[in-house]
């Protein structure tokens, strides 16, 4: 359980935000609670929309619960409203654009009234672009924003996730956004006006699909973008009691293997020593693991594999993640008040800060539920009832946020470069850290020293070349830490302090520093010291098992590497978070992340009803409990698909108008959800025949001049040709070095007091090692090259 709000150690202590958001980025409130700030929920009358979103219990909605607890809450009235905007540091609101004005409000008023004022402001699409107007939902937003392609089989529809990761995800890169800006006005004063797109928060978080696509197309390699199921990479094998992950990438993880396969005189060959090679002999190769492994149960065989350094996983059904030994060894479900006299497993926070989770303190509100206690504040008294003070002098120039922030980045595969990356592309100077004995394996995965993947993370960066082996290389990486702010890594539980550079070691060295660290399961807990990558932990997350067909056993699987990229935005977001405490007290912090937890995170209110309900969670394939029809459906040319949603009989009637008023759609039964969910095989079967002869851009175009929440699916190269994403200027070209022209992934949001962000190449190995040692740990060149002559640093091998 959390610390009181209250108490001046919670890294927001003091910060106000009055919370409008309903929907898309209604999260990005409950983070900032979680951290301490103190958040107002602002519901229309009859209550918020979401109050009406599944899933449900007994009535009540789990949605609501999980992403509003830690508020308090008030009935909208504009009168109250801007009272309250002249005492608060933050606003969030998600209304779309032209939202605020329809309520009488207006952002630029709010902020002449209180210049200190940080508006956050949600939009589905963004306030500019072709398709700011376009009708939506989450799913219709997985669909475009990446998150849908990969997922599911060639035979099958391509399969949408549970959940409403599009809008929860726009909570936590509102969250960040709002944060930046919070330590931008720690200089300067002044609040601004925050533009965030969800769709191109989404994007940034997929995987890497966006870069090497742009990559590829660059080359005139037009490569199949399609679905494979798990593929090979991350095979999901069945055993006796359901199924695992197996992923083996390096060649001690296949010799490991290999011995557990009984060492074979035919597995020898040093070919199959790359992932490339074992390509070679994958059938063979999967009857024999296959064979092995059907005679163990799950969780038993993930445990002897990890045991044996086997990047093993097991996948857990909702029923079973809950149960799990690590999880209840860690905390991470606390039975805990959801709903007035009501109790149940929730997730208690996304992050730790010096032990201490961030997260639940207190339920969500009742509908007004602290009108009268919020009105006694603003006639004195309490924490509203002071006006921010108003900064001197007129607003600065657009500038980045983090210059002069100094970050030593530790960070390897996706999480803790992309940590990192935030706040690099906003002008903090990142120092990554690495070695050719220790490469940050997605740089070297082409058997290269600069792939796509690893130019896309760590743009915008500067490398160090050290041996963290050698005593005098461990030396001059503590030098940097002594300059730095922060430090950042996601290594295995316990190498950091190996080599030489743990927590306790960094915070001697520099008690102000702020240490992210971000383990795949935690750095605590049963299963704590199990290794893997990001896909590993969506099997212990639950997410692979529902992530399926509602027709078959096996899972489905995706190759998508989420939650990486996620993972490294919520390390982010907290370790600013201490960063900003650090102005308040003056001393750093630990944050802390399981991996995972981020994967459980984002289905917190599934896993809470599967709590109350045992098995009510289950595979849906693309139907959903928010509408219906709902799903994917196929439209011309290869592999070509469009998202319909129908979340209400108004948007139904709409439909079938776009259609054309087709006699079949006209029965009486279907004017009412649950008439259209009795008979969804058959209306399905007609919408595909619709689609089916139209292009998806035309499927799209006809049902959004009705107003029809719907829209392609798109790869991660498809994106960067699209007039919305380029409008939004999210595709950043580089011409990378060893590479060639690219696109890098652009900002989800624009503030209006921040200057643009800074997208440059990827460095080589050791590429910034002279400059560093000049300029941070006043070496000479000639000590330098002594140096390099001894092995302790590195440059790039040209």
């Amino acid at each position: 359980m959390s610390r009181d709000a209250s108490s001046e150690e919670a890294p927001l202590h003091g910060i106000r935000v009055l919370d409008l958001a309903d929907g898309s980025g209604e999260l990005a409130g409950r983070l900032l609670a979680d951290l301490g700030a103190d958040v107002i929920r602002v519901e229309e009358e009859g209550g918020g929309r979401t109050r009406q979103a599944p899933p449900f219990h007994e009535g009540r909605s789990l949605y609501f619960a999980y992403r509003n607890f830690n508020k308090r809450g008030i009935r909208f009235d504009v009168e109250r409203v801007r009272e309250l905007a002249k005492r608060a540091d933050v606003l969030i609101e998600s209304y779309g654009p032209g939202g605020l004005a329809a309520r009488d409000l207006d952002a630029d008023a709010l902020r002449a009234a209180n210049p200190a004022l940080v508006v956050l402001q949600v939009s589905d699409f963004g306030a500019t672009g072709p398709y700011r107007d376009w009708a939506s939902t989450d799913a219709t937003l997985e669909a475009i924003g990446g998150m849908q392609w990969q997922a599911g089989v060639p035979e099958k529809e391509p399969l949408l996730p549970p959940g409403t990761p599009a809008w929860d995800i726009a909570g936590v890169m509102g969250a960040w956004s709002v944060l930046a800006a919070l330590w931008q006005r720690e200089q300067t004063g002044h609040g601004q006006t925050i533009d965030l797109s969800t769709v191109l928060a989404l994007a940034q978080q997929t995987n890497w699909a966006f870069s090497n696509g742009t990559y590829n197309r660059a080359r005139g390699n037009d490569q199949v973008e399609g679905r494979v199921g798990s593929g090979p990479m991350y095979k999901i094998y069945k055993c006796k009691t359901g199924y695992v992950r197996l992923v083996i990438l390096s060649p001690r993880q296949w010799h490991a293997m290999r011995e557990w396969l009984g060492d074979p005189e035919y597995l020898q060959d040093p070919l199959y020593d790359s992932f490339l090679g074992r390509m070679q002999i994958a059938d063979a190769l999967a009857v024999a693991i296959g064979d092995l492994f059907e005679t163990l149960d799950h969780e038993e065989l993930a445990r002897e594999a990890q045991r044996r350094g086997i990047v093993c996983t097991p996948v857990l059904n909702p029923d079973e993640v809950l149960a799990n030994e690590h999880f209840v060894s860690r905390g991470t479900f606390p039975e805990v008040e959801y709903a007035p006299g009501a109790r149940g497993p929730m997730q208690a926070g996304f992050a730790e800060i010096d032990g201490e989770v961030q997260g639940y303190r207190h339920r969500a509100p009742e509908p007004g539920e602290h009108d009268d206690e919020i009105a006694a504040e603003l006639s004195g008294g309490g924490l509203w009832s002071e006006r921010r003070e108003a900064p001197s002098g007129p607003p600065p120039e657009p500038s980045l946020p983090f210059a002069g922030l100094r970050v030593v980045d530790f960070g390897i595969g996706g999480v803790g470069v992309e940590a990192a990356r935030l706040f690099a592309v906003l002008g903090a100077e990142v120092i990554k850290v690495e070695s050719r004995s220790a490469p940050d394996f997605i740089r070297v995965v082409m058997s290269t020293e600069m792939s796509a993947s690893f130019a896309s993370s760590n743009t915008s960066k500067q490398a160090f070349g050290v041996n963290l082996k050698e005593p005098r290389g461990r030396e001059l990486v503590h030098k940097l830490i002594e300059q730095a702010d922060v430090v950042i890594e996601n290594s295995s539980t316990g190498a950091m302090e190996k080599m030489g550079v743990g927590w306790e070691t960094v915070r001697n060295i520099n008690p102000r520093v702020v240490m992210g660290s971000a383990q795949l399961l935690g750095a605590h807990g049963a299963w704590s010291d199990w290794i893997g990558y990001g896909p590993s932990t969506q099997p212990v997350g639950g997410l692979v098992h529902l992530w399926s067909y509602d027709d078959q056993e096996e899972p489905a699987g995706s190759t998508s590497i989420f939650p990486d990229h996620l993972a490294g935005r919520v390390t982010a977001l907290n370790v600013l978070a201490g960063l900003l405490r650090r102005q308040r007290t003056g001393l750093g912090g630990h944050v802390q992340l399981a991996q995972v937890e981020t994967v459980t995170g984002l289905i917190g209110d599934l896993l809470l009803r599967v709590g109350l309900e045992p098995g009510s969670e289950q595979p849906r394939g693309n139907r959903s409990e928010w509408g219906s029809p709902w799903g994917s459906y196929p439209c011309a040319g290869s592999d070509q698909w469009v998202a319909i949603t129908i979340d209400s009989d108004s948007a139904w009637k709409k439909f079938v108008a776009a259609m054309g008023e087709p006699e079949w759609a006209k029965k009486p039964e279907y004017d009412t959800l649950e008439g259209r969910r009795a008979a969804q095989d058959e209306i399905d079967a007609q919408i595909r025949e619709w689609t089916g002869t139209q292009t998806k851009t035309a499927v799209v175009a006809g049902l959004q001049m009705f107003g029809v929440p719907s829209a392609p699916m798109f790869t991660g190269a498809e994106q960067a040709g699209d007039p919305h994403f380029q409008a939004r200027r999210y595709p950043r070209w580089v011409d990378q070095q060893d590479l060639g022209w690219m696109a890098f992934e652009g900002p989800c949001f624009e503030g209006s007091g921040m200057a643009d962000v800074v997208v440059t190449q990827a460095p080589k190995v050791g590429e910034h090692t002279r400059e560093i040692g000049r300029h941070r740990l006043g070496l000479s060149d000639a000590e330098v090259d002594a140096l390099i002559a001894d092995g302790v640093l590195e440059v790039p091998r040209d």
